[in-house]
């Protein structure tokens, strides 16, 4: 009952209890209890973040034509993240792209957490690794 709806510019996140779900259906109210607005900058970061997960490579060019960006200045801090995991042979960066390598897989949370402008704030920059692997 807990579902998070993924729309094009929002996420939406249903009530936690069984209860309160089946009283909002009995009293034909929404059983969504929040929500979130998405930003241009979430957009781009969630398209970058699923293309990564999803299909273990990303095409810089491809995100450069649809969002109006130059990539490795916009996310310059990413990219200074990732040279680690190239090092590490979990992934190759190049000026087009990026690809994860097969080693990667297992750590594919961790290489997309580069992108999420949000974890810095939430984790005051600490290392976060427990909760991936």
């Amino acid at each position: 009952i807990t579902s998070i709806s993924m729309l094009p510019r929002a996420y939406a996140q249903n009530v936690k209890t069984i209860a309160d779900y089946k009283y909002r259906i009995e009293h034909d109210m929404p059983v969504v209890f929040r929500g979130y607005r998405l930003s241009d900058d979430d957009l781009l970061r969630r398209h970058v973040i699923m293309r990564l997960m999803c299909d273990l490579e990303l095409n810089k060019r491809d995100v450069e034509a649809r969002f109006g960006i130059h990539f490795d200045e916009y996310f310059s801090n990413a990219v200074e993240q990732l040279s680690s995991f190239q090092e590490d042979g979990l992934l190759q960066h190049s000026d087009d792209s990026i690809t994860i390598r097969p080693m990667g897989r297992l750590v594919i949370r961790n290489i997309a957490m580069c992108f999420d402008a949000y974890l810095p704030a939430e984790t005051g920059n600490k290392p976060i690794y427990s909760r991936t692997i």
